[in-house]
C-alpha cells in the first residue's frame, strides 16, 4: 500500500485539475484574481473534474494517514507495547478504512456529505449504514467472494463479539471502561496497567483478525486509486494473487490452497529444482516464501532458487478479471 501511495502521488494525477487551471489562467494573462476552484468547477458544469479533484486528494490523504498509524502500531506490537499498539490501530481501521470504503462504494454520497455540514454528516454513522458501505465496497473488489461485510463489521466495530478488536481498543484507549461485558474493567484492575507484556495471548487476536482486514484495506485502496488513474492490470493481478496466496498459505491450517493450486496448474513447466530437477510442490511453507521473497526451496536437496513470480505470471497470462470494473473518474488528456 505504501508503494501504491508513493507511485500514485508521483504520477501527479491528483494535480491534473489544479495544473490545468493554473495553465489556463497563465495563458489568459489574468493576474491577481482570487478564484475559488471548487466553486468555479461547479458553476461551469465541470463536475467530473470537480469529483476527480476531491476524490484524488481524499484518497491520497486518507491512505497516507492510515498507513502512518498502521506502521507505528505494528512497530509497537513488535516491541510488545500492546496498549499503544491497539490504541494506534483503532483510528485507521474504524475511520480511515470506512471512509475509503465509502469513497469506493458511493463516492457521490460521500462528497455530498463532505462538502456540506461535514462535522455532523460524516460523523456518528449507524451500524446499518456502515455494513451497507462495506457491502458496496466489497462488491467492487476483484476477489469479493473472499470478504463478508458482516464479518468485517464484527471484527472492527462490535462491542459484544469476543473476536472483535473494539473491546480491546476501548480498553487500550481508556483506563476504565464499563459498557458491556467485554469492556467492563474488572475489580482491582485498571485497563492494561498490570498487563504482562511477556504474554502472547493478545497476539492471537491480532493474528486472527489483522491480516484479513489489511488484505481488504489493500484491495480497497487499490480500487480507490484506480478511480483516479487505472493501474497496470498485470501489476494489479500480481499484487492481489500474491497477497491472497500468502494469506491463504499462512492461515490455511492444512486446508486446500486455491491460489497455490491455480499457480501449480499454470506454472507447472517452471516448477522444477534448478539443481536436482526434482518437481517442486507448493506447500504452505515454500508458497509463502515464493510470494514474499520470489524464491522456492527444494525439499529434496534444500536449494533455494529464484522464482520470478511477477515475470512468470505475465508470460503465463494469468490475470485477475474484474467484472464491471469502473473506469477512472477522469482520463488524462493525451
Amino acid at each position: 500500500m505504501v508503494q501504491l501511495l508513493v507511485q500514485y502521488e508521483a504520477s501527479g494525477a491528483h494535480l491534473w485539475i489544479t495544473n490545468a487551471f493554473e495553465k489556463a489562467l497563465a495563458d489568459s494573462n489574468v493576474k491577481d484574481v482570487d478564484i475559488d476552484l471548487f466553486q468555479f468547477l461547479k458553476q461551469h458544469g465541470l463536475l467530473r473534474q470537480y469529483k476527480h479533484h476531491i476524490v484524488s486528494h481524499l484518497t491520497l490523504g486518507l491512505t497516507s494517514d492510515m498507513l502512518h498509524f498502521l506502521y507505528e502500531a505494528l512497530i509497537c506490537f513488535e516491541k510488545r507495547k500492546f496498549a499503544v499498539g491497539f490504541a494506534l490501530l483503532r483510528k485507521p481501521l474504524k475511520e480511515n478504512l470506512l471512509f475509503l470504503s465509502w469513497l469506493l462504494s458511493d463516492s457521490d454520497d460521500f462528497i455530498a456529505r463532505f462538502e456540506s455540514n461535514t462535522a455532523t454528516a460524516l460523523n456518528g454513522i449507524k451500524p446499518e449504514r456502515r455494513i451497507q458501505i462495506l457491502a458496496g465496497a466489497i462488491a467492487r473488489l476483484a476477489t469479493k467472494e473472499a470478504f463478508a461485510e458482516d464479518l468485517l463489521h464484527d471484527m472492527i466495530y462490535s462491542k459484544s463479539h469476543e473476536k472483535s478488536f473494539e473491546p480491546i481498543w476501548q480498553r487500550a484507549t481508556h483506563l476504565i471502561t464499563s459498557q458491556g461485558e467485554l469492556l467492563r474493567t474488572e475489580d482491582l484492575n485498571i485497563n492494561f496497567i498490570f498487563h504482562d507484556a511477556g504474554s502472547d495471548h493478545l497476539y492471537e487476536l491480532l493474528y486472527a483478525n489483522l491480516p484479513y482486514v489489511l488484505i481488504y484495506a489493500m484491495q480497497v485502496a487499490l480500487e480507490c486509486f484506480s478511480q483516479i488513474l487505472r493501474a497496470n492490470e498485470q501489476t494489479v493481478s500480481h499484487l492481489i494473487l500474491s497477497t491472497m496466496g500468502c494469506y491463504e498459505s499462512l492461515s490455511s491450517n492444512g486446508k486446500q490452497q486455491h491460489v497455490a493450486r491455480l499457480l501449480t496448474k499454470n506454472l507447472h513447466p517452471f516448477l522444477n529444482c534448478l539443481h536436482c530437477a526434482t518437481p517442486l510442490r507448493l506447500t504452505r511453507e515454500n508458497a509463502a516464501e515464493m510470494y514474499l521473497k520470489e524464491t522456492l526451496t527444494c525439499r529434496k536437496c534444500g536449494l533455494a532458487s529464484p522464482f520470478p513470480l511477477y515475470w512468470l505470471l505475465s508470460h503465463a497470462k494469468i490475470k485477475i478479471v474484474r467484472e464491471n470494473g469502473a473506469s477512472p473518474i477522469l482520463e488524462e488528456a493525451q
